[in-house]
């Protein structure tokens, strides 16, 4: 009798240790010669499931399917068995009141999913279970968008087990934008004001279209429904306007104009690494855009319809690039100040002390005077220049030696005037590129070479300027005595 009773206690040790691992619930539990009682239930205590932690998706037939297991407990009677299914969205109101599914939480309509009415439950790795399939067709979730899907299910039926009925229903929830989100531009950041430069990543250049294509990603989030599609994406400036006024556009920006490019406005869009992406492609033509030299040019774009959601606050964006970007690839490096003509006087002292007198038949501008009374006189001419790219001047100078002299050579946006001293104070823009300073060691000895060699003030005599346009080159000289022979200027380079 003894030794029955430590085997019976053995086979109860063992069967309860398989059980634990099997998952059984304590109610399934019975010991040698015990009717089988182990029930059908689902494992989730709560009763809840968040469905985007186990999935599969069918891409022949556009649906993700959401497996859930359940379980029937007990040792014995290891054949497979049918149990039915069904939903059951009794409990969701009460999950979101109760706050374990979010507010926004909505029951699938019966139209949008498949659920097969039996599972099969059979004996796997030493458990017995099956898995309940909901079949969630994708094609129907744009209702749906911006919210979580609710689906109840219950088990109503097990052949000849009991359905433990304490642990019979399970809800599983989604976030819909998470299977099918909405279209939308990404760089769309501020709402329906967005706007977004263009940099030198955002295009290509076709050299036998000869355009300039900028390419505006469009994207589509979700796990699901990543074939090939097409949305419609319009071209609408009229919020340009408003957009300088309100400083988010550059105040010389422009429109483009639609006979100045081409735009196929059926956009494709493809799966790109798990994500449905595609581009919007405005091709400027750039023969045509000499036209906005010196301008910000700006298109706006409005995603108009897709089969998908459209995201209301993401759906348009004004996108701008500065035109001399472009055009400083195919301009030619020339000089631009090699017309001696085109060098204008300026007295920028109201004296004759110091004078600045161009002779264009010997190609120089002659600086000379002084007297000691500290004026100065210069000349200017206007360039044309194109912003991110970069310039370089100098220029020949010959001279006795001077004493108590600048000479230099200045860079502005404003244009020179009689009586007005080139200065930042002046043109808070502007920049001393090169020049001699007495003070500061250079042009007190007599000289005869290019400026850039000897000048000991300035920056050097390059620039690269952010934007495009019409900018002053001026020359002036000034002080207490620019030498016997006064300095010579020739050999002018700016490219």
């Amino acid at each position: 009798m003894k030794n029955k009773i430590v085997r019976s206690l053995l086979v109860m040790q063992v069967a309860l240790y398989v059980c634990g691992l099997a998952g059984c619930r304590p109610e399934d539990f019975g010991g040698s010669g015990t009717k089988e009682t182990g029930k059908v239930y689902f494992p989730d205590e709560d009763g809840i499931i968040a469905a985007l932690g186990n999935y599969n998706i069918d891409t022949v037939k556009n649906s993700i399917n959401f497996p859930v297991t359940v379980y029937r407990g007990g040792f014995s009677d290891l054949a497979a068995f049918a149990v039915n299914v069904a939903a059951d969205t009794s409990s969701i109101q009460a999950f979101i009141q109760s706050g374990k599914l979010p507010a926004n939480t909505v029951s699938l309509d019966p139209s949008d999913y498949e659920l097969a009415a039996t599972d099969t439950i059979a004996y796997t790795n030493g458990i017995m279970k099956g898995t309940v399939t909901p079949s969630i067709k994708v094609a129907s979730m744009s209702k749906y968008s911006g919210k979580y899907a609710a689906l109840g299910l219950v088990v109503k039926q097990a052949g000849k087990f009991e359905v433990n009925t304490a642990a019979n229903k399970v809800v599983i929830y989604f976030p819909v934008d998470s299977l099918v989100g909405k279209v939308y531009f990404p760089g769309a950041t501020n709402g329906n004001n967005s706007v977004l430069l263009l940099d030198d990543n955002s295009y290509t250049i076709d050299t036998v279209a000869n355009t300039v294509n900028y390419s505006i990603p469009v994207l589509r989030n979700g796990i699901a429904d990543l074939a090939t599609t097409a949305v419609t994406i319009t071209i609408d400036n009229s919020a340009i306007p408003s957009l300088i006024s309100a400083g988010k556009l550059p105040s010389n920006t422009v429109a483009l104009s639609s006979a100045d490019y081409t735009f196929n406005n059926s956009i494709s869009m493809s799966d790109n690494k798990g994500v449905l992406q595609g581009n919007a492609m405005p091709k400027i033509s750039i023969a045509k855009l000499s036209q906005y030299a010196g301008s910000v040019v700006a298109v706006g774009l409005t995603i108009t319809s897709s089969k998908f959601p459209i995201e209301a606050s993401r759906n348009k964006l004004v996108v701008y690039f500065n035109a001399d970007d472009i055009l400083a690839l195919f301009a030619p490096r020339v000089n631009l100040i090699s017309d001696i003509t085109k060098w204008v006087p300026v007295n920028l002292s109201w004296s004759n002390d110091v004078t600045a007198t161009v002779n264009t038949t010997a190609g120089t501008i002659l600086y000379k005077g002084g007297n000691g009374n500290w004026n100065q006189a210069g000349v200017y001419q206007p360039v044309r220049l194109y912003g991110h790219r970069q310039y370089k001047i100098d220029m020949h100078v010959q001279g006795s030696g001077c004493s108590n002299v600048w000479f230099e050579v200045w860079l502005s946006q404003k244009k020179p005037q009689d009586g007005q001293d080139v200065t930042t104070g002046w043109d808070p823009a502007a920049v001393m590129l090169l020049g001699l300073n007495t003070w500061n060691g250079c042009g007190v000895s007599p000289f005869n070479a290019q400026l850039a060699a000897i000048s000991c003030n300035g920056n050097g005599g390059s620039i690269t300027l952010p934007t495009g346009g019409t900018y002053y080159i001026t020359v002036r000289g000034g002080g207490n005595d620019l030498g016997t022979t006064g300095i010579t200027v020739s050999g002018f380079d700016f490219e």
